[in-house]
């Protein structure tokens, strides 16, 4: 007796389709985009290689931290923008011992831990200081830009704005206070803008902690910071405390911004 049973038949309607409709289709758009199944196996750089990604998501991360911030007009801005008093030079310096060092530590990364010899910029803070419409925030927003270009990660936002998004509820539309932190502890260049701005020396304590907690990561962690204020040490340190304000100027360079306004405002 025979256990063997018939093989079932296909509904009418329902006759198989051979598979190499679709998957054809599907090569060609990889291939169209450049991506030929058949060379999977093979290795070698492509046009499209990781760096080149990398840099594109680094690219898109600027422009939409400048966006979310209100100076979407600032992507504009690149270093031969500037002028003279809004120091080019300096800024460029700051960003290639920025790159150098990521390069060594990256580096070092791939030896034995005992091995490695992780170090810090010798600049880590950049302090851009000058009176209303000097060219700070141009020459911040030139850095940033920069930095992208030299394969950083970089991100732009105000202060005061930084404060209230991470209030509850106060976060933009898919984030949440943790990732606004993270997101700004974590880059490799963070541009702060307008530091302590319309802050009285009654700071509260949500200003202080945040700012403190901010300040301390990016310390830490060796990562650099670019700050813009138009006010002085001792204005800073009423809003801060002098401990946090001393933590700003701790491995800190400052360029002084000075001059008319830029913005040339009609006065009455």
């Amino acid at each position: 007796m025979s256990l063997a049973l018939p093989a079932p038949t296909t509904p009418h309607g329902r006759e198989l389709v051979r598979a190499a409709g679709p998957i054809s289709v599907v090569t060609e758009i990889l291939r169209r985009r450049g991506m030929d199944p058949a060379q999977a196996h093979q290795t070698e750089d492509r046009p499209d290689s990781t760096n080149e990604y990398q840099r594109e998501v680094f690219r898109q991360a600027w422009v939409n931290s400048l966006a979310l911030s209100g100076h979407g007009d600032y992507t504009r801005y690149r270093m031969d923008s500037l002028d003279e008093e809004q120091f080019p030079k300096h800024l460029r310096r700051y960003v290639e011992q920025l790159v150098r060092v990521r390069e060594h530590n990256r580096d070092q990364l791939k030896l034995p831990t005992e091995q490695r010899n992780i170090v810090r910029p010798n600049i880590q803070h950049l302090i851009a200081h000058g009176t209303v419409g000097s060219g700070k925030t141009v020459a911040a927003a030139a850095t940033g830009a920069f930095a992208v270009e030299s394969g950083l990660m970089a991100r732009f936002v105000s202060h005061s704005m930084y404060l209230s998004w991470l209030q509850p509820n106060n976060a933009p539309a898919g984030l949440t206070p943790v990732s606004v932190r993270e997101r700004y502890e974590r880059c490799d260049v963070l541009i702060l803008d307008d530091l302590c701005n319309e802050m009285d020396e009654y700071a509260t304590n949500h200003v202080r902690t945040h700012t403190s907690n901010l300040i301390t990561y990016r310390l830490n962690s060796g990562r650099a910071t670019l700050f813009t204020t138009n006010l002085s040490f001792e204005q800073i340190a009423s809003v801060l405390g002098d401990r946090l304000a001393s933590r700003v100027g701790q491995r800190a360079t400052v360029l002084r911004m000075v001059g008319d306004d830029r913005r040339k405002p009609q006065m009455w």
